[in-house]
């Protein structure tokens, strides 16, 4: 398809009950545009299959009405970007689920508020809500972006009930407040909260990498292996989970620094002055790490 074009996809019905798009494969919308045919997905409307195209319509458009904005992600996916296909969404989508469910290779746009699961599992590519997501949000992703413009519910970048790993790659942002268990049995990659997260944050939590702008609830970094919670804002430390440590880790610091000051929010006052560093959970090794202003007393 012409990279100069994209895809916009607008609801036109409401669901009679929760719409599952896990069984969406975008890449044949794009075939069925050049080709015109209409697409022939299904979806479920609660635990009925119906076609995509009594709640969807599907037209192309030009990609220059739209914002998509730049990403976080490795070379090897930049370079690959201009094959990446686009599409739009539009209308209340916050009964719609599984949105972006194991994307790859497609640059989503949704203009609004989104339901459950979006961007579960994704492998590449990218996710930009120009609104709130619901629970599970980047559930178990391997790669890719996803940006929410506003709060995340439970369980964003964390496991699936029954799975052993949350997130194990890719870039998760969210601009304004997460719900609980946020990011709990992360493994890899990156996750940014500009706002404040719930209870349960990061519990379990085998290795990568938090930043979270305000404060935490309740129980956060509990069961910790590895990994690195960053705090902008003073915290309070438990004494039976984390203790203070005096080690030079300049090096590490100087790595991460261009990290942080490239992210827009309340993360670049971080770097004025190292942070103090702390480990834990000492009930499971103290190998974990968590960093706190310097100010905090």
């Amino acid at each position: 398809m012409n990279s100069s074009k994209i895809l916009e996809i607008s609801l036109i019905k409401k669901p009679d009950f929760r719409l599952d798009l896990s069984n969406i494969k975008w890449e044949h919308f794009f075939e069925d545009s050049i080709n015109g045919k209409t697409s022939d997905a299904t979806v479920l409307d609660g635990s009925r299959e119906k076609p995509f195209e009594e709640f969807f319509s599907v037209r192309q458009d030009d990609e220059n009405h739209y914002d998509f904005p730049p990403h976080f992600c490795s070379h090897e996916i930049l370079d690959r970007r201009k094959s990446f296909k686009r599409i739009v969404f539009q209308g209340d989508l916050n009964e719609i689920d599984f949105l972006g469910f194991k994307n790859e290779d497609t640059h989503i746009l949704i203009n609004g508020h989104i339901g459950n699961y979006v961007g579960c599992m994704m492998q590449t590519g990218s996710i930009t809500i120009k609104g709130s997501a619901g629970h599970f949000a980047g559930a178990m992703m391997s790669g890719g972006s996803l940006i929410v413009d506003g709060d995340v519910g439970n369980y964003a970048g964390a496991n699936l009930t029954g799975e052993m790993e949350g997130m194990v790659g890719g870039f998760l942002s969210v601009k304004g407040n997460a719900g609980n268990n946020f990011c709990r049995r992360m493994r890899r990659g990156f996750a940014f909260v500009s706002g404040d997260v719930g209870d349960f944050f990061a519990n379990d939590m085998i290795a990568g990498s938090v930043i979270v702008g305000g404060a935490a609830g309740k129980m956060w970094g509990y069961g910790m292996r590895r990994g690195t919670i960053i705090f902008a804002k003073h915290q309070v430390v438990s004494p039976h989970v984390f203790k203070e440590t005096y080690h030079d880790f300049s090096s590490y610091w100087g790595l991460l620094k261009p990290v942080i000051e490239s992210i827009n929010g309340p993360f670049p006052s971080l770097v004025d002055v190292p942070p103090k560093r702390f480990v834990g959970d000492l009930a499971f090794g103290g190998k974990g790490e968590c960093l706190l202003p310097r100010s905090a007393t």
